[in-house]
């Protein structure tokens, strides 16, 4: 999908928009934020969206390309688990 991309945050709140807009910020497996054209990365937030609609998109989740794996970022970034 991504060259060089290990995991893709999507949300919904896209701060440059004031309602909601799918939003993603793609990392290689190092962390480092890869630099994608605005369509790439809607794209990739729109996919994400549709194969999880079950998902409580109010909050940012963290999709693991390699694992395929759906993550609460907020669960993901702390380590804490609700």
């Amino acid at each position: 999908m991504i060259p060089g991309a290990a995991t893709i945050r999507v949300s919904l709140t896209d701060p440059s928009r004031a309602w909601p807009h799918p939003r993603a910020a793609i990392r290689d497996e190092g962390g480092k934020a890869l630099e994608v054209s605005r369509t790439t990365a809607t794209v990739a937030a729109r996919w994400i969206l549709r194969v999880w609609p079950e998902a409580d998109w109010t909050r940012p989740h963290t999709f693991d390309i390699q694992r395929a794996t759906l993550t609460c970022s907020d669960l993901v970034a702390t380590g804490r688990s609700r």
